[in-house]
């Protein structure tokens, strides 16, 4: 299935991209940046690290954090997060209007996936 990924930069180093998307959208489904981050594959460390960028972006933060206790801590979406997924979504939804027909053009030149070789 073709898909647009979008970059949105807003200089100095600040960005929104779709791996952040992603981190954001399944720690509001896990409700936990540890879940969220085995979800993706990668460490507790890496995903708290990308989340603090990505909060660290705004005025407003995007999530709040439950410190761990005996069950471990909790993480869930601002309203001002949830704002932020559902206008990434949106504008990648529209994205993939807009582009429709370039995106169907480019479709049906391309090559067949090769198959893996069985030994």
């Amino acid at each position: 299935m073709t898909r647009i990924k979008l970059r949105i930069d807003f200089g100095d180093e600040r960005y929104i991209g779709h791996g952040r998307i992603q981190l954001l959208e399944l720690i509001g489904e896990h409700g936990s940046i540890a879940k969220a981050a085995k979800a993706m594959d990668m460490s507790y460390k890496r995903a708290w690290y990308l989340m603090d960028a990505f909060n660290s972006i705004f005025a407003e933060p995007l999530i709040e954090r439950q410190h761990g206790g005996r069950g471990g801590g909790a993480a869930r979406l601002t309203p001002f997060g949830e704002e932020i997924l559902r206008q990434y979504r949106d504008m990648e939804a529209k994205a993939l209007t807009v582009f429709a027909k370039p995106l169907a053009s480019m479709e049906k030149h391309l090559a067949r996936p090769h198959k893996a070789a069985h030994k």
